[in-house]
């Protein structure tokens, strides 16, 4: 049986399929994770917002970015990086997956990365999170 999308996930995949900007290609990418979804459990399309860790002490912290906002008016989606929370059933592959997107990074956050502010829940599967970024 394939896996139901719920309508909050498809809204984000709408609009990353309709993205496509240097070698990013959102139809692409959207066609392989609904291919592959049995190797994911949500997928969010944003920007990166952060502050040095000498600034806050920490590797990363991600903040509101309103340059989405600045752009709205002229249709522009103004984001460029990919977050996958991994289903854990097979991490290797997921990121080959990703590999073949043709993204400039592609690495998995760690807890010490994301810090407090994300609570992706704690689990015997100890849930992941792979970042894929596109200059």
């Amino acid at each position: 049986m394939k896996e139901k999308i719920n309508r909050v996930q498809e809204l984000q995949l709408e609009l990353i399929k309709n993205m496509g900007f240097n070698s990013f290609n959102g139809d692409k990418v959207v066609k392989d994770l609904i291919r592959y979804k049995e190797l994911w459990e949500g997928v969010i399309m944003d920007r990166e917002a952060g502050l040095s860790k000498k600034d806050i002490k920490r590797d990363f912290i991600s903040c509101i970015d309103l340059i989405k906002l600045r752009d709205i008016s002229d249709d522009y989606w103004n984001v460029d990086t990919l977050f996958i929370l991994s289903s854990r059933k097979d991490d290797e592959k997921l990121e080959l997956l990703a590999k073949s997107w043709d993204a400039d990074e592609v690495d998995w956050l760690t807890k010490k990365e994301l810090g407090d502010t994300h609570d992706i829940g704690e689990s015997p599967t100890n849930k992941k999170i792979l970042r894929i970024w596109w200059d």
